[in-house]
């Protein structure tokens, strides 16, 4: 059985109350006015599989108002079963599995998929380079978790790097050794991405015909490297072809430290490195963000999502749990009825929020639970008769 979230509890999180909330392995919905709660929870949920804001927040803004300290705590069930809890505050955070430390964050991650569809999101085409990095990490992450450990040591070395660089004498020495070593961090990370991108391009393509079935343009998504333009990957490239193209990366990287060092001095910063890069998604071999509407690029950014969801079940056999925060209101009926279509398709557990059911283009929808929110209280609440109520309004 695929992995699902069965029991949430939260406390002093926001404005959400204390009450534990058990969930549907399937879909479960979260019905209420704008400022109740909603993305709270599901932010609440998605902290806890990931130890970190589904927002650009600090950990401070996750805190209750005038409370020093949070704490979250859910049940997992499936083929494996465990608790995780996080409890955390201004400065410190500690995590517990089954109750006790766990012996590293590997084993706290291990086997947690989670991808959440929020309306920010939908700037994720048009929207800053921030936006597409952070969503291709946080792909690969769900396909490897020692990832995370390795975008930990490409920043730490930027840091010490920036530091040195910032200095008003760097040792040209040390400058030298850490040129090496964040070369062979970077050229880590941009292979990663590379390859996940790579793995992702079919999906994404299916996922677009599949929204626009009629659509014989053809659309694609490149990585942008500060390294210049880089050579393919494959979907499905040998151990030896993936070493030797991260061993060609790292000589390119390196070769360009030497070559732009002395403005990274006049500059006091690293001036390349995947911290900086970003993805270019193309119609018919434009930019994509010149040439394509605003439905088109709505249906790109559902697509890659869907991509996503796709590539984790086809590397790890599991189906991710999916947040859903207000999006099917940000969706026209035929976008979202493809979308749910898809959910339909799938066999994770899905957590959607929205203002009103009667976005919800589900059949049999009565079978699930529905909770409404008011002032972060959250409470089972009867769907059938509501939703068919609102669904024949919005008709």
């Amino acid at each position: 059985m695929t992995l699902h979230l069965a029991q949430f509890a939260s406390h002093h999180f926001r404005n959400l109350a204390h009450e534990p909330v058990t969930l549907h392995p399937r879909f479960n919905f979260f019905c209420g006015e704008n400022g109740q709660g909603k993305t709270n929870l599901l932010e609440a949920i998605y902290y806890l599989f990931t130890l970190r804001p589904l927002r650009s927040v600090r950990p401070i803004d996750l805190l209750a108002w005038g409370e020093s300290q949070a704490s979250l705590s859910g049940d997992i069930c499936g083929r494996i079963e465990r608790t995780l809890s996080v409890q955390f505050g201004r400065q410190k955070r500690d995590i517990f599995l089954n109750g006790g430390p766990p012996l590293s964050l590997d084993d706290y991650f291990s086997e947690l998929q989670i991808v959440a569809f929020t309306p920010e999101e939908i700037q994720l085409v048009r929207g800053s380079p921030t936006l597409r990095r952070r969503f291709l990490d946080r792909a690969v992450f769900n396909t490897d978790i020692r990832y995370l450990r390795e975008v930990r040591q490409y920043l730490k070395l930027l840091d010490h790097r920036n530091a040195l660089l910032k200095s008003s004498s760097p040792d040209r020495a040390l400058l030298d050794v850490l040129a090496e070593q964040f070369a062979q961090a970077g050229a880590r990370l941009i292979r990663r991405r590379v390859g996940l991108l790579e793995s992702l391009r079919p999906h994404l393509r299916d996922a677009y015909y599949r929204i626009f079935p009629d659509l014989l343009i053809e659309i694609d998504v490149r990585y942008q490297s500060t390294l210049g333009s880089l050579p393919t990957l494959g979907e499905h490239p040998s151990t030896e072809v993936v070493v030797a193209y991260e061993q060609d990366i790292f000589a390119r990287f390196l070769a360009q430290i030497q070559k732009i060092q002395s403005r990274e001095l006049d500059r006091r910063m690293a001036l390349i490195g995947p911290h900086l890069d970003d993805l270019e998604f193309s119609f018919a071999g434009r930019p994509f963000k010149q040439v394509a509407s605003q439905g088109q690029t709505r249906a790109l950014v559902l697509a890659l999502k869907i991509a996503e969801i796709s590539e984790i079940k086809a590397r790890t056999g599991e189906h991710p749990l999916l947040l859903l925060d207000d999006v099917a209101g940000e969706l026209d009926p035929r976008h979202s009825g493809m979308f749910f279509g898809f959910l339909e398709e799938t066999h994770g557990q899905v957590l959607l929020s929205t203002t009103s059911l009667a976005y919800i283009q589900l059949p049999d929808i009565e079978r699930y639970p529905c909770f409404t929110l008011v002032q972060g209280k959250i409470a089972p609440s009867p769907l059938g008769a509501e939703h068919s109520a609102q669904h024949q309004e919005r008709e």
